[in-house]
């Protein structure tokens, strides 16, 4: 289906790109491409050339946003779309600096204006009308299946026990087989399995259908944790790159920041008095401990009795300090932090020692977030918010996870504009809402399911 899609849209973008060009031609020149009112007023040379590499231009602009966005349920989307349009404009302007041919600025920038407007409003046609993934999922996990089934855009229509024995029927033709890699099948599922994909019907891996859709990682399927370091290792590259580009953002703008911060530290001062600075020693990359600056949004008092995790509705939160949190400027310090080389803009958030170490006994591979610079902002941050119980960090874990697995500067991006919805809409506080029945059964069925595997490891690493 995913294919389909992005082989269906590539060619869409490609006719829609024909029609600007036959749009632009009559606004420019009074005639379509190839008119004799052309021909004249281009000097007897045509259009031909340029519509070749423009349209050539579009379809690698779409096989170059599959190949960098491979992650994301297969639905048209406007990030895509820009991006798309994006690629292309830069491989016309190396195919026109390679071929040399003739053409008419005018005429091939309104082109490429029209066509962005066309493609975008093709997305928003589309995305009107209601989309579903109907899938038949061969696993033992209920956890999985249940919350795969809660999502907006999928309905489990069959669940196929990976042990089955006799005959199982083929799955209907409106469906995709998903199949648990981890689980282990019984001789009949893997001829089922074989025999499905032999006729050509999509078979896709449980987990990549889990991710796509939820923009986690599932805990309970992570075998001991390699899948995350065997991804971070292709993307070692991309780490000093990230780095670089975090100083030098934070420096670029800090002619921006820094009155703000001087503004909001003189607000504290006056509003909730001394300290300003809220410090503490959080655990960092490779398990180094940094201390965060913070701009102080709870009582002084608030931790006299130890660390204590904040809710929503937290009463040591001071009535500035929860309007700073919900806009998220409490944070601005850290932006010191980053040039200290201790966070990233982008990343993890980074816990309390007190917290690190009660989570690395309760949850399998913790330590793995630890593998990057925590950010200021994060995957987790943006799709869940704050946690405020030791289920929601399991929860937020996974999609520290999928954040790991998938690091690009594209995720990047789009962390960045959560994070700027986050701070216009002032929700950075807002409490979660409450699973439903269905939900928290699944969080607590993957929980099982976790402590299971782990005491299952241990069991056979000893």
């Amino acid at each position: 289906m995913r294919q389909r899609l992005l082989v269906g849209m590539a060619c869409a973008d490609a006719v829609l790109l024909f029609i600007a060009f036959v749009i632009a031609a009559f606004a420019q020149f009074g005639g379509h491409p190839f008119s004799e009112t052309v021909k004249l007023q281009t000097q007897g040379r045509g259009l031909l050339s340029i519509l070749v590499i423009a349209l050539v231009g579009s379809l690698l602009g779409s096989t170059l946003v599959a190949a960098v966005m491979p992650q994301g349920p297969p639905r048209p989307t406007f990030s895509r779309a820009a991006l798309g349009a994006l690629f292309a404009f830069l491989a016309i302007t190396a195919l026109i600096v390679l071929a040399r041919p003739y053409y008419s600025r005018p005429h091939l920038f309104t082109t490429l204006a029209i066509w962005l407007g066309l493609v975008l409003l093709m997305r928003a046609v589309l995305r009107l009308r209601p989309w579903t993934e109907r899938l038949v999922v061969v696993t033992s996990s209920e956890a999985i299946v249940q919350a795969l089934d809660a999502t907006p855009h999928i309905t489990v229509v069959g669940v196929i026990d990976p042990a089955a024995t006799g005959p199982l029927s083929a799955p209907p033709h409106d469906t995709i087989l998903t199949v648990d890699l981890s689980a282990p099948w019984s001789r009949e599922v893997t001829r089922y399995v074989s025999a499905t994909s032999v006729a050509g019907r999509e078979v896709r891996p449980l987990n990549d259908v889990y991710e796509e859709h939820t923009g986690r990682v599932p805990l309970g399927h992570l075998s001991e944790g390699w899948e995350i370091e065997t991804s971070l290792l292709r993307k070692l590259p991309f780490l000093p790159f990230k780095h670089a580009v975090d100083l030098a953002l934070v420096v670029v703008t800090l002619p921006v920041w820094l009155p703000v911060i001087a503004v909001v530290a003189l607000l504290v001062r006056v509003v909730d008095g001394s300290p300003v600075i809220f410090r503490q020693v959080r655990v960092g990359r490779r398990g180094e401990l940094v201390e965060l600056f913070k701009f102080r949004t709870m009582r002084a008092d608030a931790e006299a009795h130890g660390a204590k995790q904040a809710t929503g509705d937290d009463p040591r939160i001071t009535p500035l300090g929860g309007f700073l949190r919900s806009v998220r400027l409490d944070e601005l310090p850290q932006f010191f932090n980053v040039l200290r080389g201790e966070l990233s803009l982008i990343g993890p958030r980074p816990e309390q020692v007190s917290f690190v170490e009660k989570y690395r006994e309760a949850i399998p591979f913790y330590d793995q977030r630890h593998l990057v610079r925590p950010g200021i902002t994060g995957w987790a941050q943006v799709r869940h918010g704050y946690a405020a119980s030791e289920e929601e960090t399991i929860e937020k874990l996974s999609y520290d996870f999928y954040y790991l697995k998938h690091m690009s500067p594209l995720l990047d991006l789009e962390v960045f504009a959560r994070s700027v919805w986050t701070i216009a809409s002032a929700s950075g506080t807002k409490p979660k809402a409450r699973p439903s029945v269905e939900e928290a059964a699944a969080l607590e069925a993957e929980a099982r399911e976790q402590s299971a595997d782990d005491r299952r490891n241990r069991r056979n690493n000893n």
